[in-house]
């Protein structure tokens, strides 16, 4: 994975937010139509590959992400996919993404399956940018440059630090065994700030616990009035949301 990929995944990762956010569903179906075709005339991406850790599940080949739930791009509605990420960027540059770029020599494969995926969704959603070509909000681009700063700042403090302790017990810089030594350390390093990171992606805020405990308060009461949790139903899905916000007004959530 090249610092481009990495930069892009940790964009989406921060898009994501705490709350879960997720891409308007326009927008993620037309990720799918990107990615998997329509099943009929137009073909899957050739980028497409198969999990080899899920049946059944999907992975981009091309972007660097690898094989792990985190970055299945299908899913069912109560799952996390790749395609729910607000800001997510394509190798392709393909409608849908947030690094969409239109189709330009139709000569060439790749360019000519955008062009029929441009002319599947009309000139009506081609140019509604918020729809083909997903940004980051403001608030989201100056998390992601403070998220920036912090990982930065904990990347040179490591390198400092390996290089202070490998050079306090005799090694000499630039050596092929301090070379060796420091990439050992180096790698473990890493790791562990990742876990670091992924534990704090764990915790829940307390707005989000707030939430998750009214969602939950609703869902008994229902049952208590006999009334069988099924979001699928527009009545009972009405009722619950009408329920919902008064309860989040109530609590100023």
């Amino acid at each position: 994975m090249n610092l481009n990929m990495i930069s892009n995944y940790l964009k989406s990762k921060w898009s994501k937010g705490v709350d879960g956010k997720k891409v308007d569903v326009t927008t993620k179906d037309i990720r799918l139509l990107s990615c998997f075709g329509d099943g009929e005339g137009l073909s899957v991406c050739p980028g497409l590959r198969p999990s080899e850790v899920s049946m059944g599940k999907f992975i981009c080949g091309e972007c660097g992400c690898g094989d792990k739930p985190s970055v299945f791009l299908n899913g069912d509605e109560q799952e996390y996919t790749k395609l729910d990420h607000p800001y997510l960027s394509c190798p392709r540059k393909m409608p849908g993404f947030s690094d969409y770029e239109p189709s330009t020599n139709t000569q060439n494969l790749q360019e000519k399956r955008k062009k029929t995926i441009e002319d599947i969704l009309g000139n009506d959603v081609i140019n509604n940018k918020e729809l083909i070509k997903p940004e980051m909000s403001e608030e989201e681009m100056e998390k992601n440059r403070t998220e920036q700063e912090k990982r930065q700042a904990k990347i040179s403090n490591l390198k400092d630090m390996i290089t202070s302790e490998l050079l306090s017990v005799g090694y000499i810089e630039e050596t092929a065994e301090f070379k060796e030594q420091f990439h050992i350390m180096w790698q473990k390093g890493i790791k562990e700030l990742s876990q670091q990171d992924t534990q704090q992606e764990k915790k829940p805020c307390s707005s989000c616990e707030k939430k998750r405990k009214i969602r939950e308060e609703i869902i008994k009461e229902l049952r208590q009035q006999g009334l069988k949790e099924d979001f699928q139903n527009p009545e009972y899905k009405e009722k619950f949301t009408s329920i919902f916000q008064e309860k989040m007004k109530n609590n100023q959530v």
